[in-house]
């Protein structure tokens, strides 16, 4: 009955997909773009945005540029930069005391998934001041419109700035939790390479499996389309092409462009299907153990998707015909198996680990439990876990080496 209840949920969600009005973005791509966004918030008259961003950022003096734009053009511009790597309620509270303290009107992210979702946050706040962030949690629970909101991804994993949801941390209840609505697509997002071309080999690795992870768990959902498939086959095809290229050569542009692409595409993908139990578990990890989301859906991805694979052989075989991988024996299983391969030598070549260090047995249970609470009904997952199946894949992500990635 409980399988019945959940599969029948995902196909509501699933025919919701269909026919909701998602809003349409006005989209500013290439290197130098993020020049011409001041110009364009005059245009729509917007006239004192909240800077979004993080303090690594600032002293990097990366959004100093936009800023003085946005000053050059007329529109005065408000900076809140304590976003947290996991952003949590009282980070987006403090973000919102700080758009009224400085009576502003729209709001700019500028930097990783966290600040965007961090803005994200912050929007439905000031437009639904009564209702908490946690009332919001779920699906469409973002009554009043928000203020308008532009993104500038600074790392190429999130996809935030296409997506309708963004997740927070409450350490109250010691997990994470994720809101979505129509009304959170940004109405602007400014894809610019030489925003990323600083960024550590660590985070392109990390924000390139995120990426992946949204590819890959957008394609073999049970709650795919023609035009969600399409695209994540493109963002895979990029990813594929381009992901060591941007971690070995740091300053190649295109190589920055074409991952940040891909970052878009695996967005816009799995905002009409949903993801999967990669990232429930990334989730309960990433909240337990503060570990980077991008991080931990690398770690998870390729157990994950060794379970789910008996239930989705098609769909990864299909994956990897088209990054042209060869099977052991032609076959749809030797394809598929050789796919979850392939993530694994990827995952290595960037210096990934395979288990997580922290992990300890107490806590399986614990974020076994977690994980499912928030997959179900939700996930449209190809194959259904239980609590002890759930257990067995996460103790194997445990680490019993002395050489451990810390």
């Amino acid at each position: 009955m409980q399988v019945l209840l959940i599969r029948s949920y995902q196909l509501l969600l699933k025919g919701l997909a269909r026919v909701l009005p998602f809003p349409r973005q006005h989209r500013l791509i290439g290197a130098g773009s993020s020049q011409t966004l001041a110009a364009e918030l005059s245009r729509r008259r917007w006239r004192r945005p909240l800077l979004v961003s993080d303090r690594q950022l600032m002293q990097l003096q990366l959004p100093a540029a936009l800023i003085r734009d946005l000053e050059a053009t007329g529109l005065p511009c408000s900076v809140f930069d304590q976003v947290l790597e996991n952003p949590t309620i009282a980070c987006v509270e403090a973000g919102l005391q700080c758009y009224r303290r400085n009576g502003c009107d729209s709001l700019i992210a500028v930097g990783g998934g966290s600040v965007m979702d961090c803005a994200k946050g912050i929007a439905a706040r000031v437009g639904n001041p009564w209702l908490p962030l946690r009332w919001m949690e779920g699906l469409f629970r973002v009554l009043a419109p928000p203020p308008p909101l532009a993104c500038l991804p600074t790392t190429a994993g999130s996809g935030s700035e296409s997506t309708i949801a963004a997740v927070f941390t409450d350490p109250q209840r010691h997990g994470k939790f994720a809101i979505a609505d129509l009304k959170l697509l940004p109405r602007l997002m400014v894809i610019d390479p030489m925003l990323m071309l600083g960024l550590p080999a660590a985070i392109t690795a990390a924000s390139g499996m995120d990426a992946l992870t949204h590819a890959v768990e957008s394609y073999i959902g049970r709650n795919g389309s023609a035009w969600s498939r399409r695209k994540a086959l493109s963002a895979l095809r990029r990813i594929h092409r381009w992901l060591l290229q941007a971690h070995r050569h740091g300053r190649d542009e295109n190589a920055r462009l074409q991952m940040a692409l891909a970052a878009h595409e695996a967005g816009a993908a799995f905002t009409r299907t949903n993801v999967g139990y990669a990232h429930a578990i990334a989730h309960a990890l990433g909240s337990l153990y503060g570990l980077p989301h991008g991080l931990a859906n690398a770690i998870v991805l390729p157990e994950v998707l060794r379970w789910s694979h008996p239930c989705c052989e098609q769909q990864l075989a299909e994956m990897a015909r088209a990054i042209e991988l060869e099977g052991s024996d032609g076959s749809e299983q030797g394809l598929a198996l050789t796919f979850i391969a392939w993530i694994e030598a990827l995952k290595q070549d960037l210096g990934i680990p395979a288990t997580v260090a922290e992990l300890r047995e107490e806590h399986i249970p614990q974020i076994s439990r977690s994980a499912l609470k928030e997959a179900h009904p939700g996930y449209p997952v190809p194959r259904l876990m239980t609590q002890t199946d759930c257990e067995a894949l996460v103790s194997r992500l445990q680490d019993h080496s002395d050489n451990c990635f810390r």
